[in-house]
């Protein structure tokens, strides 16, 4: 690849974003815009960050690729203010100094793994259901021509998946790509709730970025070594932030990510998705079916490189122009469902079975089975979430690089007094809104049962049966 092309001058580089402003990149970070420049994150650009949201709230139509500039932002911000607030400290600028480039291309680069539709494509097959597993084989591998850019400007891939993967021995600066306070989830939550219009998705990001500071790992010895170095909150002033934070995400999820209408469209390509694999398989899709998409459901999502750069959501929306098209025997449910998705026509009725308890959603699986095929003729989406994760709920294991090493750690947002690797503690312990949400019984559960409308009568019955609330 020709880097010639991504020179900036002295004055650097900006983009002008609805979130930020502007976006910088100094000439000392060149490196930035040779990876944006790449065709792994310009196909960013084909992929929408909201996936299927549009079709609920108009407005979703921003990118991954705008997103992950955001990303960037933000975490070039945290950078320097960490710098900043530690400045005359050498043990922290000279990490800094040393891992910073890492950091952020990691920051940009954490999303380019995603499959077409983003995280609607999670549920569809096995290969696509980690896009951090595509993301770090595009930083590594070979036929990519990220890892010859990062190589170019002296920065190991290994080091930038290992952030990525949660593998890095300083988990600080995992902590700003990934946690309950990075800077991925300060992006999306703000730009998500711009787009669709929602204002539930504000919180202070200034004050935010202002009041954080490094903190030590809760259970290590004091003075902390740089590896047990956190990502903490001054507990005098970043708690209020935080859970604004905190709660913006969670109205986000239950009016936008979580949404009844936007879940349905979901559960409509999964159905048409999955058909499609299993004509593939038996070669029964229609006769000018595009080449990447009958790659892509022939091996249900597992694409080489040249083809997974190819494949973006322009490519399956004109197959379902063709598919919509098609007169072949045996595609009559793929033609309605592709048909049906262009044109915003439902297919598929939703049913809240939230009242229903195991062994009523055990009976329940079995009646539809009788009935019908699962995602062919009806899906169940059962999901929960909690908004924060607790000290002990968020205790997990991270792995270091390729050997059998482990180390605990908690995914609690953690609060310190300041002090450069000081004592830390769980911020739920300081604050009521958190420790309550962090309970398991705080969970926001999701059971709805979408069906296929020529199934409506036989399943209002079911429902009925089991005096299950329809709708």
């Amino acid at each position: 690849m020709n880097m010639g092309k991504g020179k900036i001058g002295v004055h650097g580089k900006v983009f002008r974003d609805p979130i930020h402003g502007l976006i910088r990149i100094e000439p000392e970070d060149e490196f930035i815009l040779d990876l944006i420049n790449t065709p792994e994150f310009q196909r960013l650009r084909r992929v929408r960050q909201l996936g299927v949201s549009s079709l609920t709230y108009p407005g979703a139509e921003h990118s991954r690729f705008s997103h992950s500039l955001g990303v960037f932002c933000f975490a070039q911000r945290m950078l320097n203010m960490l710098l900043h607030r530690y400045r005359g400290k050498s043990e922290v600028t000279d990490l800094l100094a040393q891992e910073g480039k890492t950091v952020k291309a990691a920051a940009l680069l954490h999303d380019i793994g995603h499959a077409p539709f983003s995280h609607m494509m999670e549920r569809a097959f096995p290969a696509t259901a980690n896009h951090e597993k595509r993301t770090t084989e595009l930083i590594t591998d070979k036929t990519s021509s990220i890892p010859h850019i990062l190589q170019a400007h002296g920065i190991d891939p290994h080091g930038v998946r290992d952030i990525i993967k949660k593998a890095s021995e300083h988990r600080l600066l995992v902590d700003i790509v990934s946690s309950q306070l990075d800077a991925d989830r300060m992006d999306y939550i703000l730009r998500d709730a711009l787009a669709t219009g929602v204002k539930y998705g504000a919180f202070d990001a200034e004050w935010l970025l202002n009041s954080l500071c490094i903190g030590a790992e809760p259970g290590t010895h004091s003075p902390a070594k740089p590896s047990e170095w956190r990502l903490c909150l001054e507990e005098k002033r970043g708690l209020h932030s935080a859970e604004q934070l905190i709660i913006a995400r969670m109205h986000m999820s239950l009016q936008v990510y979580y949404h009844k209408t936007t879940r349905g469209w979901e559960a409509h390509l999964l159905c048409l998705f999955k058909h499609a694999a299993d004509l593939a398989m038996d070669k029964r899709l229609p006769k000018g079916t595009n080449k990447i998409a009958q790659a892509f459901f022939a091996s249900q999502g597992r694409l080489k490189h040249a083809d997974f750069l190819a494949c973006d959501e322009a490519t399956l929306v004109a197959t379902m122009q063709a598919w919509a098209q098609s007169n072949g025997r045996g595609c009559e449910r793929l033609r309605e469902l592709s048909a049906g998705y262009l044109n915003r026509e439902k297919k598929y009725r939703c049913a809240d079975v939230s009242a229903a308890d195991t062994t009523q959603m055990l009976k329940l699986t079995s009646e539809l089975n009788r009935l019908g095929k699962e995602y062919f003729d009806w899906v169940l989406d059962t999901s929960d979430f909690n908004s924060y994760k607790d000290f002990h709920s968020g205790l997990n294991k991270t792995e270091h690089g390729d050997d059998a090493s482990v180390v605990a750690s908690t995914e609690a947002i953690l609060v310190a007094n300041g002090e450069l690797g000081g004592f830390s503690r769980p911020v739920e312990g300081q604050s009521k809104i958190l420790g309550a949400l962090g309970k398991k019984d705080s969970r926001h559960p999701v059971y709805r049962l979408y069906y296929h409308h020529g199934l409506a009568e036989n399943v209002l019955k079911i429902l009925d049966k089991m005096k299950l609330t329809s709708r």
